[in-house]
């Protein structure tokens, strides 16, 4: 048998098997990156979920606030985390508000029975003597008050 002759039979099946064998490489790997992202549950049973940015979470525990006087204010402690900042403050109602704490990257405080409904606490990076503009701003959040469950 001639090298041509084998040459023109095999060509074809050769290219077919390339091309299914691409085929079948593509199909497997997609299969495996789908596999691999499934969607994160939802915790449906959380309170209000913490406002976030910038590497930076902000929690308040209670969240929210129970307000069972006609003050309308209450207290609560607020914990803090972020990555990146050596130094950080938390400011009330705005970047360069009253400051409520100045601690590491990480740390909490507790509010006196002050805090009103929609009030916002901000987490400035101060590393390095840096100033108290929104630029700054590492992750805010709104407290909630309700009269819900008082007796």
């Amino acid at each position: 048998m001639s090298v041509e002759k084998l040459s023109s039979e095999w060509a074809p099946r050769l290219k077919k098997l390339a091309h299914d064998r691409v085929f079948y490489i593509l199909t497997f790997t997609l299969l495996a990156i789908s596999g691999c992202s499934s969607p994160t549950p939802k915790n449906t049973s959380a309170s209000l979920p913490p406002s976030t940015s910038k590497n930076a979470t902000i929690t308040a525990d209670p969240n929210p606030i129970q307000v069972c006087d006609s003050s309308g204010t209450g207290l609560t402690k607020l914990t803090w985390t972020s990555v990146g900042p050596a130094v950080v403050e938390m400011h009330v109602n705005s970047p360069n508000g009253d400051l409520l704490a100045r601690t590491g990257a990480n740390g909490t405080a507790a509010t006196g029975k002050w805090v009103t409904n929609g009030m916002i606490f901000y987490l400035q990076d101060v590393t390095g003597g840096r100033s108290l503009t929104p630029e700054n701003t590492l992750a805010t959040f709104t407290a909630k008050a309700t009269s819900d469950g008082c007796p």
